[in-house]
């Protein structure tokens, strides 16, 4: 949602190169500004006044502090005041920047960054930075990318390139977390979960939050390979970002170590999420999807809609003609764990009931629950219907 000083120096890597102000990485950058005819005391009364710096992202050769190196000083101090977000400086005069002006930079979290590149001109910066800044602030902008990432076939390169897209900053180990929310969600619902989000300690840089269809994505990336992706993290991310989460459904992706896998984790948490809207559990983690992990990505190609069609066919057709509810119940059946018990306790029937009807199914389909391989067929048919009616749920 926001373009930082942290994303520009992660755009343009090795050629700039930051000398001062680490703490400050984390300011917001709305716009680009130059400074140099500012400080020239013949001009500055007539010009002072257009100079307008705030959250600016600001460019300068210092021209002015070609012959009084002192201005240098008297620049950061101007930019500070006028709530400037950083200092890029193209060293064409190769001035010495005085020591004392990086540890004040230092002291006020003021970042000054060096443009190392004589390739890299002022024009491109402008031109570039302010794209992303558009970028960053376009809700939808990230939308598309993810949709991108979701639907394409593209090469890890590909796939780094997209994800750094939503976030120059991404660092290469992060986790994905998706909240579905059971309701209607629209993009004012969106804002105020990421008022919270900007508010917590899951807000830095290196992460971002995004609105996607029915929810949001928490991408959070860190190069702390002390900090563990478990259970406490993530009921801290709900408790902070959405504490009212009896209205999502919440699925959470493996961690990932290479932004190559970006494509994969963020189908990890959707499907996690999908399937969680059955299983209603506080959060699922792809890593418990089971044998749904590899039917989601399968899920509605010709061969598993086959199979799904040839096992489930003749219950449908009985459930229309009857006005019965037997898929119902064996949908709920594999969903319980294939346990009698925990299916009478779901659908509020008595075991007896339970039993009968799936005596029925074995009737209709020649698959006997009982029989632990005809069971896995009538299993495997009815977690692919599951699958593939939820991923048309999500378009």
């Amino acid at each position: 949602m926001y373009y930082m000083i942290s994303d520009f120096l992660n755009t343009y890597g090795s050629n700039v190169s930051l000398i001062a102000g680490r703490g400050g990485l984390s300011r917001i950058v709305k716009d680009v500004g130059i400074l140099d005819y500012e400080l020239d005391a013949s001009l500055r009364s007539k010009y002072f006044h257009t100079s307008l710096f705030r959250d600016q992202l600001v460019l300068t050769t210092f021209l002015c502090a070609k012959d009084d190196i002192s201005m240098i000083g008297e620049g950061i101090k101007h930019l500070l005041k006028q709530g400037a977000s950083a200092l890029a400086i193209r060293n064409v005069f190769h001035l010495p920047i005085p020591e004392s002006v990086l540890r004040y930079a230092d002291s006020k979290n003021f970042p000054i960054i060096l443009i190392n590149s004589m390739e890299i001109y002022f024009e491109k910066i402008i031109y570039d930075v302010n794209r992303y800044v558009e970028q960053t602030a376009d809700i939808s902008f990230m939308q598309k990318e993810i949709n991108i990432l979701l639907s394409q076939k593209l090469s890890a390169d590909e796939i780094r390139d997209h994800a750094k897209l939503i976030n120059p900053s991404f660092e290469e180990r992060y986790i994905a977390i998706y909240f579905m929310s059971r309701d209607y969600f629209n993009e004012s619902d969106f804002l105020e979960c990421f008022e919270r989000y900007d508010k917590s300690c899951f807000s830095s840089p290196a992460s971002t939050m995004c609105f996607y269809k029915h929810g949001a994505f928490l991408f959070y990336s860190c190069d702390n390979t002390s900090l563990i992706f478990d259970d406490n993290f993530v009921s801290q991310a709900v408790k902070n970002i959405f504490p009212d989460r009896s209205n999502y459904t919440i699925g959470i992706s493996k961690p990932h170590f290479s932004l190559g896998e970006f494509s994969a984790c963020i189908r990890e948490s959707l499907w996690a999420a999908l399937l969680n809207k059955n299983l209603q559990k506080s959060f699922l983690r792809y890593g418990e999807l089971g044998s749904y992990e590899i039917i989601f990505p399968f899920a509605k190609s010709r061969e598993m809609q086959f199979f799904k069609k040839k096992v489930l066919e003749p219950i449908n057709e009985h459930d229309a003609e009857n006005n019965t509810t037997l898929l119902a119940t064996l949908t709920q059946y594999i969903l319980s764990g294939c346990s009698m018990h925990a299916t009478a306790k779901n659908t509020s029937q008595h075991e007896n009931t339970v039993r009968y009807r799936l005596e029925k199914i074995a009737l209709l389909t020649g698959l006997d629950f009982k029989s632990p391989q005809q069971l896995e067929e009538l299993s495997l048919a009815i977690k692919i219907d599951i699958c593939s009616g939820l991923l048309e749920q999500r378009t």
